[in-house]
C-alpha cells in the first residue's frame, strides 16, 4: 500500500493526537489531521494517559470533527497520579460532547505488569486506579479502551465485573485463543497497528490471525512513544517498530497514514482481499462507534 487506496474510508481507533510530536501549535496540528484525513481517516479517537492531556484532548475534539475524544489514566501514570482526579475525569465522560456531537470514551487504562520494579504496591495502585475508572464507564455505558501487558488474567476477571460497559478497546493485545474468546463474551473489539503485525511480532501475529472479522480494528497508536526505562513488555522490539516512515529528513514518527500498512499485513495474515477487509471493517466501526455517537446507530 505504497499510495493511499482513496476509495477506502476508516478510523484510527487509537492515537495520542495531544502528544505534542503530532504539532507544536494548532497549525501544525491540523496538518498532521488533514493528512490523516488524505489517505482516508474519517475518525481519529484521541487517547489519552493521565490527566495533564485531558484538556488538550478536549480541546482537539472541540476542533477538529474527525476527532473523538477518550479521557482516562494510563497504568504507567497511576503511581504519578494525585489530587481528586476521579470526579474530574467522571465530569468530563458525563458531560463532554466533540464538535462532531460524540460523547467521550474512557482510555487508556489497564494493567501493565511489565513496568519497571513492578511489586505488589505498583500492582495495587494500577488496579485501585483501573477499578475507579471502570465504575464510571459502567455508570455511564461508555466504551473502554484496555491496555493489558502480562496481566491478561487480572484484566479479564476485572473486565468481567462490569457488565454494563457496552464494548471493550483491546487496543495492541496479545492474548491466547483462551483469553481471545473471554474478551468476546464481554463485548470486545480489537484494534491492530504495524507494531501488532511486524514481522518479529509472533504472538501478537497469531492475535490477529484469530480474533473473529467481525471485531477487528485498526490503530496507529501514534506517535508510539519508547517505553519508559526498565520496561520490558515488548521483547524483540526494534526501534524500527517505532518508526514505519522515512522522507529527505529522516525518520517520522507513527501516524495515521501507517495504518494502510497495518491493514496490508492483516489481510496477508488472515489471507482475504483488501476490498473484503475494508468492507468489513466500515461494519466493525459502525457497530463500535454507535455506542458515542447518535448518528452511527
Amino acid at each position: 500500500m505504497e499510495t493511499a487506496p482513496r476509495q477506502f474510508s476508516f478510523s484510527d481507533v487509537h492515537v495520542h493526537l495531544a502528544d505534542p510530536r503530532f504539532g507544536k501549535n494548532w497549525q501544525e496540528t491540523r496538518e498532521y489531521v488533514e493528512r490523516a484525513e488524505s489517505v482516508g481517516v474519517v475518525r481519529m479517537i484521541c487517547a489519552s494517559a493521565s490527566p495533564a492531556d485531558w484538556n488538550a484532548t478536549a480541546e482537539l475534539a472541540k476542533r477538529f470533527d474527525s476527532v473523538y475524544a477518550s479521557f482516562g489514566v494510563h497504568p504507567w501514570s497511576a503511581r504519578k497520579i494525585s489530587g481528586d482526579w476521579v470526579p474530574i475525569l467522571k465530569n468530563l465522560l458525563t458531560n463532554f460532547v466533540a464538535k462532531n456531537g460524540s460523547k467521550a470514551f474512557l482510555g487508556e487504562v489497564g494493567l501493565d505488569f511489565a513496568v519497571k520494579e513492578c511489586d505488589r504496591v505498583e500492582q495495587e495502585m494500577q488496579e485501585e486506579a483501573f477499578r475507579a475508572q471502570l465504575a464510571i464507564a459502567d455508570e455511564l455505558k461508555r466504551p473502554v479502551a484496555i491496555h493489558a501487558v502480562r496481566a491478561n488474567e487480572r484484566v479479564l476477571a476485572i473486565m468481567k465485573e462490569h457488565p454494563d460497559v457496552p464494548a471493550w478497546l483491546m487496543h495492541g493485545w496479545t492474548a491466547t485463543e483462551s483469553e481471545i474468546e473471554k474478551a468476546l463474551e464481554l463485548g470486545a473489539f480489537f484494534s491492530f497497528s504495524n507494531r501488532s503485525t511486524a514481522p518479529n511480532a509472533v504472538k501478537a501475529r497469531a492475535t490477529v490471525a484469530a480474533v473473529p472479522r467481525d471485531k477487528i480494528l485498526l490503530e496507529s497508536d501514534g506517535p508510539r512513544p519508547l517505553p519508559p526505562n526498565g520496561y520490558d513488555g515488548a521483547p524483540g522490539a526494534a526501534p524500527k517498530i517505532y518508526f514505519q516512515r522515512r522522507d529527505e529528513n529522516g525518520p517520522i514518527l507513527e501516524d495515521s497514514s501507517a495504518l494502510l500498512d497495518a491493514a496490508k499485513e492483516i489481510c496477508a495474515i488472515r489471507k482475504i482481499s483488501e476490498k473484503d477487509f475494508f468492507a468489513q471493517l466500515e461494519i466493525n466501526e459502525r457497530r463500535f462507534f454507535r455506542f458515542v455517537c447518535e448518528q452511527e446507530k
